[in-house]
């Protein structure tokens, strides 16, 4: 229900208070972004996904019936047979609600907001996704449950790569308010940098916590050099110097200080690290095959939000039992548990609805290669060229869509939404249109 009401209001403050260009009444800037909207052809891709979703929660209800007979276990059979369905009437409901937050959030940010209206929302989500991170690890270091069980690696949550995708965003967004003189940029680099880079070390696998690290100091060398041209040597010393304290410090904490930490007992667990990887590789095989079994039975439209776990069972041999003890409800691949929950329908229209939105970036991006930014920024290498919110933001969307085939990150609701957000602000930070000179 709060994500229904969120979207309530989001087409609320679309229809009655757009961002107003100069020269420009409200009226007017009413009717220009109801008419963008509706020549926006993710409307309609995005109003198809969400027919799809609210078909199956109205033809959801199916049972697990014995039939004596034949002696086996079976699923009933919903309503209407011929259209999409769901086995739970909730779990399709919270996907349905999903699915229409990130519809509407999308629309506010392609067609109605401005400039500084998304910069300002990257920062407030930059901060709070702090927050939440710096609650969830002081719950685990209290012992309290779920929180304990996620940083021990228990559990199906992409709490993990939630902080670690925060982590890289916050990196641009503090680069960026940085070198604008932003008094917030303190707080984000408190709570955005560090308070993400806490949660991402604690409740995230050992695979993704590794790749997350690395980025992250690579990020730190990237911001001193980007940050040359905006601001004295004597800050730009200070970073370096506080971000190697924030590093060595997590070090300390976590080897020396602390050796009873989440990091470490994952790292146990994942020891030896051969025998480690080919498990996994053994458990996400049996459950991607298992996958695909089951879409070739639902080809069309799958089998409905959550619908693996339902079925898995009908579809695996015995033997097989031993690599869904844990997490039974996930394919650890995001892309093959869409097909086989929503079917190619489903499944084309998301992958339809994740071009649009990443279409315009890549566009812009050409532009700004092709023809420089005209900004304080232009004539420098072309990954510094470019906005530091552009190449993190990039750079965590790259790491998730790696970690959607080895894990199922965009099944978190507070994921897809915070993917939605980022996607369809970046476009906004690079050039919209060429600029060429009269010599060129």
């Amino acid at each position: 229900m709060p994500l229904l009401w969120l979207s309530l209001l989001v087409f609320e403050f679309i229809f009655m208070l757009p961002a107003v260009r100069s020269r420009e009444t409200l009226a007017d800037a009413r009717y220009r972004v109801s008419r963008k909207m509706l020549w926006d052809p993710l409307f309609y891709v995005g109003a198809t996904i969400i027919l799809l979703a609210f078909v199956q929660w109205l033809n959801s209800g199916c049972k697990l019936v014995y039939l004596t007979d034949a002696d086996i276990w079976q699923m009933s059979k919903p309503a209407a047979a011929w259209l999409p369905f769901s086995v739970e009437p909730h779990a399709a409901l919270n996907r349905l609600s999903v699915f229409i937050a990130c519809w509407a959030v999308a629309l506010a940010l392609r067609d109605a907001m401005s400039k500084t209206s998304k910069r300002l929302l990257l920062q407030i989500m930059s901060f709070v996704s702090g927050c939440l991170a710096v609650y969830s690890v002081a719950q685990a270091s209290a012992g309290t449950e779920p929180f304990v069980g996620l940083a021990r690696g228990e559990g199906a949550l992409a709490l993990g790569a939630f902080f670690g995708f925060w982590l890289l965003v916050s990196m641009g967004v503090f680069a960026d308010a940085l070198a604008q003189f932003q008094r917030s940029s303190v707080y984000i680099f408190l709570l955005g940098v560090a308070g993400n880079l806490a949660g991402m070390l604690y409740f995230a696998s050992v695979l993704t916590a590794g790749f997350y690290s690395v980025l992250a100091v690579i990020m730190i060398f990237y911001w001193i050099i980007y940050l040359a041209p905006h601001v004295p040597s004597h800050t730009q010393l200070k970073l370096f110097m506080v971000s190697a304290f924030v590093m060595a410090s997590t070090v300390f904490v976590l080897a020396y200080l602390w050796p009873g930490n989440p990091v470490a007992f994952k790292i146990k667990a994942a020891l030896p690290m051969d025998q480690y990887l080919s498990d996994f590789v053994a458990i996400k095989n049996v459950r991607s095959m298992a996958a695909v079994e089951l879409w070739e039975d639902y080809p069309w439209s799958g089998i409905g939000a959550d619908g693996f776990k339902h079925f898995v069972g009908f579809v695996i041999k015995p033997k097989d039992w031993q690599f869904f003890m844990d997490n039974k409800a996930v394919v650890y691949n995001d892309w093959l548990q869409f097909l086989c929950e929503y079917g190619l329908l489903g499944c084309g229209l998301l992958l339809a609805a994740a071009v649009m939105l990443v279409a315009p970036v890549c566009n812009r991006a050409r532009i700004a290669l092709l023809f420089g930014t005209h900004d304080e920024n232009d004539g420098r290498v072309y990954l510094l060229r470019i906005s530091p919110i552009v190449f993190c933001g990039v750079l965590a969307l790259l790491m998730c869509l790696l970690e959607s085939f080895i894990s199922n990150p965009l099944r978190s609701p507070g994921f897809l939404l915070s993917w939605t957000c980022v996607t369809a602000s970046l476009s906004a930070f690079l050039p919209a249109k060429a600029r060429v000179t009269g010599n060129s």
